[in-house]
This record gives C-alpha cells, structure tokens and sequence, in this order.
C-alpha cells in the first residue's frame, strides 16, 4: 500500500503580532530551517543595502603597487 502526499495551500489572515507567537512555539529545529528561509527571501535586499554603505573605491592598481612596494622596503 502507497501513501501518497496531498498538499493543500491555505490563506490566513495573520498579523505579524500573530505570526510571532505562532514562530515562538517552534521547535528550535523548526526555527533554524525558518530562519534559513528568510536568510534566501532577504538576500538580494541585504546585498543591495551593504552596497549602499560601501564607498566608492578611487584607487588605481598603480596606487596598490606602490603602497605594496612602499610597504615591502620599509620590511627589509
């Protein structure tokens, strides 16, 4: 005998207060696999908000050689 698997989708009407309560009585295993979830639904907002907070870099490779080249004869 075959157990087959039925998904049903449902509509609910949540607050995020209820929500939150509903979360709290996870398990903790239940709770980790949400937050792995939300980590994916959050990514591309997440990048876009540090990219924001990231200056614009002036630097030429000529400065980076000469600050390296700087740096390894103040080394010797």
């Amino acid at each position: 005998m075959s157990t087959s698997l039925i998904k049903r989708t449902y509509k609910l009407s949540l607050t995020f207060e209820e929500i939150v309560k509903l979360i709290k009585i996870f398990s903790i295993e239940d709770k980790i696999r949400l937050e792995k979830e939300l980590e994916k639904e959050t990514l591309l907002y997440r990048a876009k908000k540090l990219s924001k907070k990231i200056k614009p870099n002036d630097l030429t490779m000529e400065d980076v050689i000469t600050e390296v080249s700087g740096y390894r004869k103040e080394k010797e």
